[in-house]
């Protein structure tokens, strides 16, 4: 993991030093492209608000989305190495029918359970 050219800076919130209710911040420098840094701050005047404020709400959004992301990732992953059986499958259709108020039916077979596609 690569360090920081210099020490960080902390502070707490006894020195006043909190960001959207975080007890702890550091201080750090990163190095962004211009029409980026330019983006921040025409978001940042829009509302008035600091750039770190503008760059820790941006970067907890894209962290949330890449939390999901990762969720979604390992249940697609889960599903695929153990996938519904036949029987799991047929009781999800039969509850799908029932929740659309559907008569005795499961979608994709005729009244006697069998495959009615073909």
């Amino acid at each position: 993991m690569a360090r920081a050219s210099r020490p960080t800076e902390r502070t707490n919130s006894r020195a006043g030093g909190t960001l959207d209710g975080m007890s702890t911040v550091e201080k750090v420098t990163v190095s962004l492209p211009a029409e980026l840094l330019a983006r921040i701050e025409d978001r940042r005047h829009g509302r008035e608000t600091s750039r770190s404020q503008v760059v820790s709400e941006l970067l907890w959004r894209g962290w949330r989305q890449a939390e999901t992301e990762d969720r979604e990732q390992r249940y697609r992953a889960s599903y695929q190495a153990e996938p519904d059986t036949r029987e799991e499958q047929a009781w999800a259709d039969q509850a799908a029918a029932d929740m659309l108020g559907e008569e005795d039916s499961v979608w994709g077979t005729d009244d006697a359970g069998n495959d009615a596609s073909g």
